[in-house]
């Protein structure tokens, strides 16, 4: 059973801050939850919801006091805020995050930890592309992983009351080294929006010669749904997974030729091939998610 907090801090009450709120007090899983973010309206939304109890802009008032603290910001803004709030955060305060990369980003916020913080990162791969706390859904991690990425500072314990809460939550949970998961979430998350953003891109550049977007199918329009997603979000993404992101994107302009010359031969046989097993990936994802 998830441990209860006294008072939590959610940095940044968007989308997965604000569903993490929503999801802990409907749970009863703390007594109160303060949300601090830059945009007033967003907070009073918040507040509407009953995702928070109440939020202030400042994140040195934010953390005082609070024995869990929630980073749900962009990855690159994360080190500097933790910097700001330093000097107020609780002996045996645990700092978590939602970040969709880390090892970058535990090497930046490491050596700007209070004494007695416990800095516990983790990612929940439940993202959608709308933000904001409008958006908060308590049912949006169910079933879905949420990876725990210990770092060097990790106490055993604050990693199993992370572990105890995302469970609570709904998730499915997975500990892994900072550097696998950034291999991993390069390939299966980053990859596919940055085909998206490639696609959609090249298209809108087609559609100056020739209108041709208003013609546009399912199929397109399900890269323009992730191509929706956050700008700032996806840059600070990219900048932080440069390495392991250019690794996947050369695998993936391999496959690229090789359809390309398959197409300029017109190897019917190979083609049919390649969308054969290509098919049957969906049906692999399905069986093991169970």
């Amino acid at each position: 059973m998830a441990d209860k907090f006294r008072r939590v801090c959610v940095v940044g009450v968007g989308l997965i801050g604000g569903s993490m709120a929503l999801s802990m007090r409907r749970m009863g899983l703390a007594d109160e939850i303060v949300g601090v973010g830059r945009r007033i309206e967003n907070l009073k939304n918040a507040l509407q919801l009953g995702a928070v109890t109440g939020y202030t802009r400042k994140i040195e008032q934010g953390v005082e006091d609070a024995d869990l603290v929630i980073l749900a910001v962009p990855v690159r803004a994360m080190p500097e805020l933790v910097k700001s709030a330093r000097g107020h955060f609780q002996p045996g305060a645990i700092l978590t995050d939602v970040g969709s990369t880390k090892a970058k980003m535990i090497k930046a916020i490491e050596p700007l930890l209070a004494p007695g913080v416990d800095f516990i990162p983790a990612h929940p791969i439940a993202g959608r592309e709308k933000s904001g706390a409008e958006y908060s859904d308590p049912e949006i991690f169910q079933g879905r992983w949420t990876i725990i990425t210990p770092a060097k500072s990790s106490s055993p314990k604050g990693v199993q009351r992370i572990r105890r809460l995302w469970r609570a939550l709904g998730a499915k949970v997975e500990l892994m080294a900072p550097e696998v998961h950034d291999r991993i979430l390069a390939s299966v998350s980053h990859l596919p929006h940055i085909v998206a953003y490639g696609l959609v891109g090249a298209l809108l550049k087609l559609d100056r010669k020739t209108p041709l977007l208003r013609f546009s199918a399912g199929g397109f329009r399900d890269f323009t749904r992730i191509a929706e997603s956050s700008p700032e979000m996806w840059r600070d993404i990219c900048l932080e997974n440069k390495t392991e992101i250019l690794r996947a994107m050369e695998e993936y302009e391999k496959e690229l030729r090789r359809m390309k010359t398959l197409l300029k031969q017109e190897q019917g046989k190979g083609l049919l091939k390649f969308f054969e097993t290509c098919r049957q990936v969906k049906g692999k994802i399905r069986n093991s998610n169970g």
